[in-house]
């Protein structure tokens, strides 16, 4: 992730791989809906995207 990275709505952008073994599976890079104020802050918005993720391919 990174904090405020736009510069025009200073919203962040973050991403995530998955892999399954050695072969990579999924990945993602997005502009977030909402701001934060710290950069720990926008790394827990990540990890909490990339999680949903994983939880939507175990189902």
């Amino acid at each position: 992730a990174n904090h405020a990275g736009c510069i025009d709505s200073r919203k962040s952008t973050s991403g995530g791989i998955q892999f399954l073994g050695d072969k990579l599976v999924s990945w993602m890079s997005k502009k977030e809906n909402c701001t934060t104020m710290s950069l720990a802050k926008d790394e827990y918005v990540a990890l909490s995207a990339s999680c949903a993720q994983v939880m939507w391919m175990r189902t």
